[in-house]
């Protein structure tokens, strides 16, 4: 009679069979389904809160420009000259440049599709105050002043082309938060996230107005964004 050995073991318990082996890869499957949405979600919210860092800095910079300018804030080409008026968001906030902020990173987002162009930079520093296309990811209010309702925006993540609305399509302008999120800065200064657009996720969602949420933000009326030098820029065309 053969002595059984005290190490021989049961081939069954040598490894997984292909069934526990299928059941762990979908346990793991599951998991990591939960855990993709959660961590996109924190990728997102983390991009945005560095959007909103931008937008305080920028801000500063705006109330030391109106500081030195009667309370007005960059609208004209030649502070001293009130006949040419800039005409795109690149051009005012390039008025603040290098007195007011020495680092133009602050007016881009390299998640924007406003930010996706190749622009032609020069090897020597000319461009290096320069805020030229695909380098602002906002739109601007010019026209504005600190005297003016500190309910209106000054500022803001940029629209679609032509709009006052974003796009549900992350890959076009406009769609840089997937038409969910905005940043704005107020004429008061202050910065804020905004998470509850009107058609959020949709493309033509847009920032409501405070006193009539049925109304775009960025809508001119007889008592809001009123005047006749308050104008929309959007940021500088790119290819």
């Amino acid at each position: 009679m053969k002595t059984p050995l005290l190490h021989q073991k049961d081939a069954r318990t040598q490894g997984f069979t292909l069934i526990e082996l299928l059941v762990v890869i979908s346990i793991i499957a599951i998991l990591a389904g939960f855990a993709m949405p959660v961590f996109s979600s924190a990728q997102k919210n983390g991009r945005i809160t560095d959007t909103l860092n931008n937008a305080k800095q920028i801000s500063t910079a705006l109330k030391m420009y109106a500081g030195d300018h009667d309370g007005t804030y960059p609208i004209y080409s030649n502070p001293d000259d009130t006949s040419t008026a800039v005409t795109t968001s690149n051009a005012a906030f390039e008025l603040l440049m290098p007195r007011y902020s020495s680092s133009k990173a602050i007016f881009a987002n390299k998640n924007s599709a406003w930010c996706k162009v190749t622009t032609a930079v020069t090897a020597d520093s000319s461009n290096q105050y320069k805020v030229l296309a695909g380098q602002c990811d906002w739109v601007y209010v010019g026209g504005l002043s600190e005297t003016s309702d500190a309910r209106w925006p000054l500022m803001a993540t940029a629209f679609a082309p032509g709009t006052k609305t974003y796009k549900k399509s992350t890959a076009v302008k406009g769609g840089v938060w997937g038409a969910t999120d905005a940043v704005v800065v107020f004429v008061d200064h202050s910065a804020k996230k905004i998470g509850e657009l009107a058609l959020g996720g949709q493309d033509g969602a847009y920032i409501k107005r405070p006193d009539k949420p049925t109304a775009n933000l960025f809508d001119t009326d007889t008592d809001w964004l009123a005047g006749d030098t308050v104008k929309i820029l959007e940021p500088m065309p790119g290819t």
